[in-house]
């Protein structure tokens, strides 16, 4: 299943559509606002400040290239929705899916990742293929990458929570027999003590800043270039090794 996640990389990549200013999109935006969600080692809350590797990164850009704005974290739901609807928003980390794509500008890579099937330590759900996963309740994120690959793949038994705090609850008390999460969360959980064990990999993922369409090109083309060094001088891998074992 890996191959075919790394399959699916191929196909996104080429089709982020070249940035083209509208006449309708502004000249200049003033505060930009970024929102993101509870989701370690990505993005959390710790002694009331928001931390994590994306929003490490995020920082770093901003500070160089619009320092004029505010950070927040609500449910995801919400913050895609605003990020879609709002022409001063950007929404992060957001998965790279083909349906995505052409709804926002984006800035990536933040992270790549991989999407797994994960169950209770002792637990008897351990399924060797998609097909046979369908055949258990699998706890997904309420419009995350997890329940869209898991709506997609025809799951019978879909549990949806508006945080991943909720649906690992029902996995730890037996209400549901796996839950999709990707793999750097699922590191960090298990660096925590969580009864967790891996059960399946089931795709590669590749997630960024998601804006919305009026921000001017200019800032995601700046925005871009800033990440792009982050990348290159190795200062993404260093934030991501800084969070491998991130408490919340």
């Amino acid at each position: 299943m890996i191959a075919s996640g790394m399959a699916l990389l191929g196909v996104l990549l080429p089709t982020i559509p070249a940035l083209a200013q509208s006449p309708e999109t502004p000249e200049t935006l003033q505060t930009l606002t970024l929102l993101t969600e509870e989701y370690p080692p990505f993005a959390f809350t710790q002694d009331g400040e928001i931390t994590g590797s994306s929003v490490d990164q995020v920082r770093r850009i901003m500070a160089e290239v619009h320092p004029d704005y505010t950070l927040d974290i609500v449910p995801w739901a919400r913050a895609i929705a605003t990020a879609e609807t709002d022409p001063a928003t950007c929404v992060f980390t957001t998965t790279l899916l083909p349906e995505r794509i052409p709804r926002f500008k984006w800035v990536s890579p933040l992270n790549i990742d991989t999407l797994m099937l994960v169950g209770r330590t002792g637990g008897k759900a351990l399924p060797r293929s998609v097909e046979a996963a369908k055949a258990f309740t699998v706890a997904v994120h309420k419009d995350d990458l997890g329940e869209i690959f898991a709506r997609k793949q025809g799951f019978r038994h879909v549990d949806t929570a508006p945080s991943i705090d909720l649906s690992l609850k029902k996995l730890l008390a037996g209400r549901v027999d796996l839950v999709l999460l990707t793999r750097k969360t699922f590191d960090d959980l298990r660096t925590q003590g969580e009864p967790l064990d891996a059960i399946l990999d089931v795709e590669t993922t590749r997630s960024g800043i998601a804006c919305n369409k009026a921000v001017p090109d200019r800032l995601i083309a700046d925005m871009q270039a800033v990440l792009d060094r982050l990348i290159a001088d190795g200062t993404q891998a260093e934030m991501e090794r800084r969070y491998a074992n991130s408490a919340k």
